[in-house]
């Protein structure tokens, strides 16, 4: 069952790891702002001055909800984070990195370097010809 739930996590793409921390921040700011206006009962700080008002910062932490709602509606549904946040499946990335990295190997190098080096003067001698 343990192995199961690892398996599962090691194979999430990095875009639904940050799906999860961003529901993970949603959901806790959500119960705060709930709190806030059904009791009323935010108080960060008690001011005499009336300088900090309590109501900025509710309307503060509304903002970020809105940031993080945008941010993961813009993630799960768009392509735009998808330079920084691959939705590739862990196993598919390193499968495809590995053979990235076999292709660049510095042992292929050389034969790699030789076929380009025989194409290019077999193109030169046709065009001699």
């Amino acid at each position: 069952m343990i192995d199961e739930v690892r398996l599962r996590h090691t194979m999430d793409s990095p875009a639904k790891r940050l799906e999860r921390i961003i529901i993970g921040i949603i959901i806790p700011l959500l119960f705060l702002v709930s709190v806030t206006f059904i009791q009323d009962d935010l108080v960060i700080k008690e001011c005499s001055d009336g300088f900090c008002n309590n109501y900025i910062i509710t309307m503060i932490l509304i903002l970020i909800i809105i940031i993080n709602f945008s941010l993961l509606f813009i993630l799960r549904y768009t392509r735009v984070l998808d330079k920084w946040f691959s939705k590739e499946l862990e196993y598919e990335m390193r499968e495809r990195l590995d053979k990235e990295y076999l292709e660049a190997d510095v042992a292929n190098l050389g034969s790699s370097w030789a076929k380009m080096e025989i194409n290019h003067l077999e193109s030169k001698h046709v065009e001699e010809e």
